[in-house]
């Protein structure tokens, strides 16, 4: 996504919460509560037409869904309905698959260890727990699987290697 874009999207998504914090300001409890029920309902119908959209697509064109998968701005709304294409585990394992070689570059390992539904647990093992580091696996976490709620980096020391075996003579 371009910056001018990534702005355009951070305005519009800035502007949704400055309107919905409008509604709770609302002094009528009964207009309060028609105006929440209408975004509900303008968001179930677009959820709705969304699942569809991706339905069709997968059926007519299942590469598209990558497309779909990759772009910033089509995959913060699969998120926001449930709808991306591909599971939390399969989104941060793609990001830190980008982040191995240099990881290993510096000396580190980095692997996914779990993930459930609400949360993703990630080992870093062999470079000591560096802040840079660790902000860089958590950002990159955080916009791989934004609709987790929480994740754990745990940092380990590397691995010893196993001694080689004895040689008779």
């Amino acid at each position: 996504m371009s910056a001018p874009e990534r702005l355009q999207v951070e305005e519009s998504l800035r502007r949704i919460d400055e309107r919905l914090a409008a509604l709770g300001h609302i002094a009528d409890p009964g207009a309060r509560e028609a105006a929440r029920e209408l975004v509900e309902a303008v968001l179930d119908l677009h959820g709705l037409a969304l699942a569809r959209v991706m339905a069709l697509a997968a059926a007519d064109s299942p590469g598209l869904l990558d497309r779909f998968a990759q772009d910033e701005q089509i995959k913060a709304v699969l998120l926001l309905y449930g709808l991306h294409p591909q599971d939390p585990a399969a989104r941060i394992e793609a990001t830190l698959a980008a982040l191995r070689p240099r990881f290993a570059a510096l000396g580190a390992e980095v692997e996914l260890v779990r993930v459930t539904a609400t949360a993703a647990s990630v080992r870093v093992t062999g470079c000591g727990d560096q802040e840079d580091l660790r902000r860089e696996v958590e950002e990159a976490i955080a916009n791989a699987a934004p609709d987790l709620d929480e994740m754990a980096i745990h940092w380990a020391e590397p691995r010893e290697a196993a001694p080689a075996p004895a040689l008779a003579g």
